[in-house]
């Protein structure tokens, strides 16, 4: 555990979780969702408080819609009854908060003020990284609001489980082991392909492929990372990058990558962990744990991206790639990511 991480207050029996859209604006777009994640949390004994600036039915400018993101994440961190804050979507869009995040001193003393749970995934990545750079807080990847906690009827034990028992401790102690779900969902819901955002039929699911191991071992740590194409750009924005030396790297990938939409296209993913190298992360940590990788749901497929790591960090070979020359534990699988249901992980812990 970092001893210079500043930990959150954990969340209380009848908290206050509030709402936040810093990136995908979805809101509007399916209420019916956000409104079942809602009221998910308030029959758990929450209060929920939504941030939401309206925007007209014509998109805002890009600089508006910063203005608007940037204002809402400052108002749901300095509202003292604020105890934790729930990202509603991931997205495209977060890394235009980082001009604000990373000059403004003002936002910054709020922020470094007022330190609360954060909690998201995927874009939600450029948040976790800045807020970590810019005052040390510790944040959680977890899931969102949409589609996670909006999941018809209701969400997914697993999920909701492992959020509160993470963030009802806030990343004061260690977690332990880790559960692994028994299903999954291989496919998004229905509503984010199209279908009717107010059905409520469930998620079809099936049984979870189980994690894998290809290099053995044992590596100690604190976890840092995120989604895979996001943490590659981030490595070049100056004053982002954490120092990886003894880290226990976490990587996902993003569900709509490539002409099929089904998952990241494995010549990206090889890309992306030639980029890491070439960056000499791979030098530095203790372990890599992959996520689950979205649209890989059959053998044929797994043994696909299995093969794309395994031969990208020259695992089993003599070679070295890059001039990688730790043999870190790799695991590949587990339940976080774009996956449902999903764990959440205590970031810096």
């Amino acid at each position: 555990m970092d001893p210079s991480a500043v930990l959150p207050r954990a969340l209380p029996e009848a908290g206050t979780i509030a709402f936040l859209s810093p990136s995908e604006r979805l809101n509007d777009s399916f209420p019916a969702p956000l409104s079942r994640s809602k009221a998910a949390l308030e029959k758990l004994g929450f209060r929920v408080k939504i941030f939401w600036t309206p925007e007209p039915s014509r998109p805002a400018t890009i600089s508006q819609s910063i203005a608007n993101r940037i204002a809402e994440l400052r108002a749901a961190f300095a509202d003292p009854e604020v105890d934790a804050i729930i990202c509603t979507f991931g997205g495209t869009t977060a890394t235009e908060l980082l001009p604000p995040l990373l000059s403004d001193a003002n936002l910054t003393h709020v922020l470094r003020a007022n330190p609360k749970i954060f909690v998201g995934y995927s874009d939600i990545t450029t948040l976790h990284w800045a807020l970590a750079a810019r005052t040390g807080l510790r944040t959680f990847y977890g899931p969102t609001a949409i589609p996670e906690l909006g999941t018809a009827p209701s969400p997914l034990p697993f999920s909701v489980q492992n959020l509160l028992r993470a963030i009802t401790d806030a990343g004061r102690t260690p977690l332990g082991p880790l559960p692994r779900s028994a299903t999954y969902a291989p496919d998004l819901p229905a509503y984010l392909q199209g279908g009717d955002a107010a059905s409520v039929s469930p998620q079809v699911l099936a049984p979870s492929p189980g994690w894998k191991w290809l290099r053995g071992g044992s590596g100690v740590g604190p976890l840092f990372g995120g989604c895979l194409s996001v943490v590659v750009r981030l490595q070049g924005v100056r004053g982002m990058a954490p120092d990886w030396r003894g880290k226990i790297m976490f990587l996902e990938t993003s569900m709509a990558e490539g002409a099929s939409g089904r998952g990241f296209v494995p010549h990206k993913l090889r890309q992306a962990i030639a980029d890491l190298a070439a960056s000499g992360v791979f030098d530095e940590i203790n372990g890599l744990v992959f996520g689950r990788f979205f649209g890989y749901d059959n053998d044929e497929r797994r043994d696909e991206v299995e093969r794309v790591v395994r031969e990208a960090l020259a695992i089993g070979e003599d070679g070295i790639v890059w001039g990688k020359t730790k043999k870190f534990p790799v695991l590949l699988h587990a339940d976080f990511g774009h996956t449902s249901p999903m764990l959440t992980l205590p970031m810096g812990a």
